[in-house]
């Protein structure tokens, strides 16, 4: 057996969308968000070929301080052949030889048995929650703690990505761009009495995300926002567990967790305080 891997192009998009159609057992299509995250770095996803055949997918973005792997999946019948082990060597190889520090991911439980033989450890959980029982949210009006959300301009994106840094853990501003174009009347910025941005939150067709709070009360202005937009079906949100106050608020608001997936990290350092403002991750490919 003679895999070739070689780096995923535009051309490439439909074979790679066959794979992770038949490997998460998915009924949609993935080829918008492959063709982002292959915008966002072109060399850094990866296509796997056995016999001419497409039979894997993996990919990064590097942020600087770490990169960000995602959408990694192998043809059903093609598992357990070390289809997957070979593309995450070659994507490590590319991260280190980046000098990129460290390499995080949000694995299944199907999946999470290979990743400690390639240095990976454990952080938190990421639970994947879903919109069940839609229910009325209640938000705090004194002055306070009232919140003012608007929705996003392209003047704002400077203000966004320096807001942004310091909870993600790195510049996103291009990702955060990507977004706005793409989600124009669906991104919501939220400020204090005093104008201090406090928070942001993209309501994509089927997911809440990336979505960024300082407090609870922004985050649920946020949300409270985003549920009176139409949706293509139920909304879900990535969610790590170290945010005990997103988790909070999503059951409050009638979401009910589907699963749990496990936050892992190769090389670098622990970084829980951070996700505590993370209420909703952009994708399991950008964090």
């Amino acid at each position: 057996m003679h895999v070739v891997i070689e780096p995923m192009a535009e051309a490439d998009l439909a074979d790679a969308d066959a794979v992770l159609i038949a490997a998460y057992e998915a009924a949609r299509t993935r080829v918008p968000e492959l063709r982002r995250v292959l915008a966002l770095q072109p060399d850094g996803w990866l296509l796997a070929r056995l016999e001419g055949e497409a039979v894997g997918v993996a990919g990064a973005v590097d942020f600087g301080p770490f990169a960000y792997i995602g959408m990694v999946g192998v043809r059903p019948d093609r598992q357990r052949q070390g289809i997957g082990v070979a593309l995450m060597e070659r994507l490590l190889a590319w991260v280190d030889a980046r000098g990129c520090p460290m390499a995080l991911l949000d694995a299944s439980d199907a999946g999470a048995g290979m990743y400690p033989r390639l240095g990976f450890v454990t952080d938190d959980l990421v639970g994947v929650w879903r919109l069940e029982e839609p229910s009325t949210l209640t938000t705090p009006t004194d002055t306070a703690t009232a919140a003012t959300v608007a929705t996003a301009r392209a003047g704002d994106l400077p203000e966004l990505a320096a807001f942004d840094a310091p909870y993600f853990g790195a510049e996103r501003g291009a990702v955060l761009a990507a977004y706005l174009r793409e989600l124009p009347a669906r991104t919501f910025i939220v400020r204090d009495v005093t104008g201090r941005l406090t928070g942001y939150l993209y309501a994509q067709a089927r997911s809440l995300g990336p979505w960024v709070a300082t407090t609870p009360t922004a985050a649920e202005a946020l949300l409270a926002r985003a549920l009176t937009l139409p949706f293509s079906e139920p909304p879900r949100a990535l969610t790590p567990q170290a945010n005990g106050a997103a988790r909070a608020l999503l059951q409050r608001a009638g979401f009910r967790e589907q699963r749990v997936l496990r936050h892992m990290r190769r090389g670098g350092a622990r970084q829980l305080t951070r996700r505590r403002h993370l209420y909703g991750q952009a994708s399991f490919a950008l964090g």
